[in-house]
Formats: C-alpha cells, structure tokens, sequence
C-alpha cells in the first residue's frame, strides 16, 4: 500500500471514530447559534503563511463572529497561517513549543476559549506557543450564510455530512504547521525535539489524526487531545506520549468506549488520561465548577513530568 493510501486510511479510521458514532450534530439543538453577532477582526499578531499542500479553492473572504464575551470565532479561513503568541520568556532561551488546534466543527475556530486565552497560560508554563489557524469548510461570502451554515451544523444537522470533509485539509495543515515550526527551530529558540501540538474539539481530531498519519517530516514530540475522540483507532508505532480529558456528560465524545486510551497504553507508549465527571464540551478556558476546571493544571503538571517543561 502506498503512503498515500496509508494516509487515506487513517484519515477514513478517524473520521469513523470521530463522527459517525459519537456526534449526532443533528441531535444538538445549538441554542447558542441564536447569541451569535458579527464582529470586527480584532488585533492579531503577525501571521506566518503556511504552505498548502493540498489545495482547495475558496474565494470567500475571512470573517469573525463572537458567541458570547471572550468567545471569538473566525469562519472562512482560506489561507492557512501560524500565529505566534507573545513570549515571556528570554529571547534566546531554548524552550519547548507547542501548537494551539483550536475547535469549532470546521465550520469556525474558536480563536479565544481554544486559542488565545490558553496561550496565555501556557506561557506562563516556559513554553512558546502557537495558534494554527488552519482552513475551514468553505461557506458562502456573507455573515448571514455563516450563520445559515451554523444552524445547518449545530441545530437542523444539514450539514452533518460536511464536516468530515475538511479533516484532510486541517490536517495537512497541522502537517505543515509542525515542519515550519521544526525547521526554524533554532531561529525562534525551540528544542526541535519538544514540539507538540494540543487540540480541542474538532481541532483534537485533527491531532489525532495528525499523529496518526506519522509523517516523518511533520510528527508531533507529544499530543494532547481535549474533549476529542477516545474510541479506537489506530496507534502509530512508537506513538508520541499522549496527555487526554474529557468529561463524562460531553454532548458529542461521551458515548465513545475509551479504546484508543487502552490501545495506546498496550503500545507501550505513555498515556495519560483524565475523565471528568462534569463539564460538558468546551469547557478550555470557561471554568464553570466542576472537576474539569483543572484540565490545564494537570496537563502543566504532564508537561513536567514528562520532562517537556522545566520543574519549577
């Protein structure tokens, strides 16, 4: 079988775990597609192309949205870029990376709750952090049709169908993503070998799947996948170490089995696993009471221990 095949097939088995049995967008009534309202692009800071490996047109033009404060969401990505955060860190201290997958059903990217407020603390942990922007499903040039496809995505289930077919690109993306980051490593003062990638959501399918292609050029040192697939599925050999939460009430994962913990951990390669009792879906930077507010603070304390940070 050729590498593409390979390829192909990794990508069908994460597209099986991830959609087919554990989320019935149709089933969700997306009630907050009502709050959503149009915004300006707010400040970003300078993006890095990114190479496009598998091209898909769309003439679209970006646009943002918020869902609710601190809740930014960009749609129509078309050019996939690398946003590197603000460091703390000293300017030619050699440190660890990791990129920011955010989610959004690749329909948008959850900018803020999965991007930048997580870069923030992640910051503070002794690492440089990135946020992928990578490409979205194409939708109509207009807010009005973003929100249409919102309701189709997340209330009526129209467009249930649609959303496996953007995992190719996001994940050529991340592909991309990490190779850039890896090949200017000593330029922005990364350990090459300490680049990671942490995705939420859809954007942990797509780390998932990123990993699970393993691609010489463009496999990820660590992998954390937060409320994202836990079902079975395949596990590369000498697969990286993988930190994973989920709540037990999420509205799309929760009825997976936990088959790809257990296959990862009979490997022989280190896994972590959190399941929370509570917090439903989307809960990165929204601490809302429950057990899963300390996802970040164990995913820290697994950067530690996995010798990925510094000890305090």
């Amino acid at each position: 079988m050729s590498k593409s095949s390979r390829f192909k097939s990794l990508l069908t088995s994460a597209l099986l775990v991830g959609l087919s049995t554990a989320i019935p967008l149709h089933a969700q009534p997306g009630e907050w597609v009502n709050h959503v309202v149009q915004i300006a692009p707010p400040p970003q800071p300078p993006a890095i192309a990114l190479p496009v490996t598998l091209p898909r047109d769309n003439p679209a033009h970006e646009g943002w949205a918020m869902q609710q404060p601190n809740q930014s969401m960009v749609y129509n990505v078309s050019k996939p870029t690398l946003l590197p955060m603000p460091s703390s860190l000293p300017a030619d201290k050699e440190a660890p990376a990791i990129i920011l997958v955010p989610g959004g059903g690749y329909l948008y990217l959850a900018m803020e709750n999965e991007g930048f407020h997580v870069a923030d603390r992640l910051d503070r942990q002794g690492v440089r952090v990135f946020i992928l922007k990578y490409r979205t499903l194409p939708v109509p040039d207009s807010y009005p049709a973003f929100i249409e496809a919102l309701k189709g995505t997340f209330q009526t289930g129209a467009n249930r169908g649609k959303i496996g077919d953007d995992i190719p690109f996001a994940v050529s993306d991340t592909q991309a993503a990490i190779r850039m980051v890896r090949a200017h490593a000593k330029e922005w003062h990364i350990d090459p070998a300490r680049i990671g990638i942490l995705g939420f959501s859809a954007g942990a399918m797509t780390a998932l799947s990123t990993t699970q292609a393993n691609l010489p050029d463009a496999r990820p040192d660590f992998v954390g996948l937060i409320y994202g697939p836990t079902q079975a599925g395949p596990v590369p050999p000498k697969a990286p170490p993988l930190f994973a939460a989920i709540a037990a009430d999420d509205r799309f994962f929760a009825k997976q089995d936990l088959g790809l913990i257990h296959d990862w951990r009979l490997s022989g390669s280190s896994v972590e696993f959190h399941l929370f009792s509570a917090g439903g879906h989307g809960f990165a930077s929204h601490p809302n009471g429950t057990t899963s507010d300390l996802w970040f603070d164990e995913f820290a304390l697994w950067l530690k221990d996995m010798k990925i940070t510094a000890p305090n």
